[in-house]
């Protein structure tokens, strides 16, 4: 019974508290999921991005699903989207009453189109079972908030809630534009969520002084050690995969110049490629980071948590 009642009493607790609830890839393994971060301040239970797998864990660490408001999108690669339709209807069926906003590049109105129609016989399976009263229609739907930046190179305010903060910013995932990375600003602590990136001089910029950066880096030294041994065996579509991947992501001494440049407190590493079975791979993982930056420096895992009391 227990694992059915939620946190939420941090709801209203005033402070900020962030939720890594998958810092994995696209890869499959035991350990990490595919992205997504909870937020929850002010009443607001918000998600950016929800992988798949990364829903599941909201309940496993039993946060108040029923309070959903918002789900922000970084962009529309399968692993950063594929738990909208759980998340949308499980947190109806535990209580939510009113629809969920959800935010995302041009676009996002297809991918939210695509999986109401996809959950539109159940829903109406929900409604007719349990009755409105209990499953009331209108929480059923989201509400679609398409996000177009006037200006690319800068940072727009597009949430804001009783002090809480939320701006986006363009980032380059190229071929995947726009792609968007978040910065949350509440009672004097920044946190910033690149999604996924190069780094760029506007990601530098727009992660200044950051509290908190969460931060995608894959290592590359780790992925062309599986191209050399693919390409031994003839692998070559596993070679082309692994080796057009590093295109557009950075790595995590990159990462570490970014945190290096933005003067930021503590690097949090997620969407981890390839998978690492132990932690003396993860210590291979973050080679030379600390030589870079001299902050905290933490490997994301699944179902991490952070908390940020006011400064103000």
């Amino acid at each position: 019974m227990k694992n059915l009642i939620s946190q939420d009493k941090i709801l209203k607790d005033g402070k900020l508290h962030i939720f890594l609830l998958g810092t994995g890839g696209p890869m499959g393994n035991e350990l990490r999921v595919s992205p997504g971060i909870a937020v929850i301040a002010e009443g607001e239970f918000i998600l950016f991005d929800v992988g798949p797998g990364s829903y599941r864990n909201a309940n496993i660490l039993r946060l108040p699903t029923e309070s959903l408001s918002v789900i922000f999108f970084t962009h529309f690669h399968s692993d950063h989207i594929g738990d909208l339709g759980e998340a949308n209807m499980d947190s109806w069926g535990r209580g939510r009453t009113k629809p969920i906003q959800i935010y995302g590049p041009k676009g996002v109105e297809k991918v939210v189109n695509g999986f109401i129609m996809a959950y539109e016989l159940d829903t109406g399976y929900r409604i007719a079972h349990h009755n409105e009263e209990i499953m009331p229609p209108e929480a059923s739907i989201p509400i679609i908030k398409t996000v177009d930046l006037k200006a690319p190179e800068d940072r727009e305010l597009i949430f804001e809630k009783n002090g809480l903060e939320i701006y986006a910013f363009e980032v380059d995932h190229s071929p995947i534009k726009p792609a968007f990375g978040y910065r949350i600003e509440w009672k004097g602590n920044i946190v910033v969520i690149t999604g996924d990136t190069v780094k760029t001089a506007n990601l530098v910029k727009h992660t200044q002084n950051a509290d908190i950066l969460i931060s995608e880096a894959i290592s590359f030294d780790m992925l062309n050690n599986l191209v050399k041994g693919a390409k031994r065996f003839g692998l070559d579509r596993f070679v082309k995969l692994l080796t057009d991947v590093q295109d557009y992501h950075m790595e995590p001494k990159i990462a570490a110049e970014l945190a290096k440049e933005a003067a930021v407190k503590k690097l949090v590493i997620v969407h981890i490629v390839p998978p690492l079975a132990n932690e003396k791979l993860e210590k291979v993982y973050l080679k030379g980071v600390e030589e870079i930056f001299d902050g905290e420096i933490i490997m994301g895992k699944d179902c991490m948590k952070f908390k940020l009391e006011p400064k103000n």
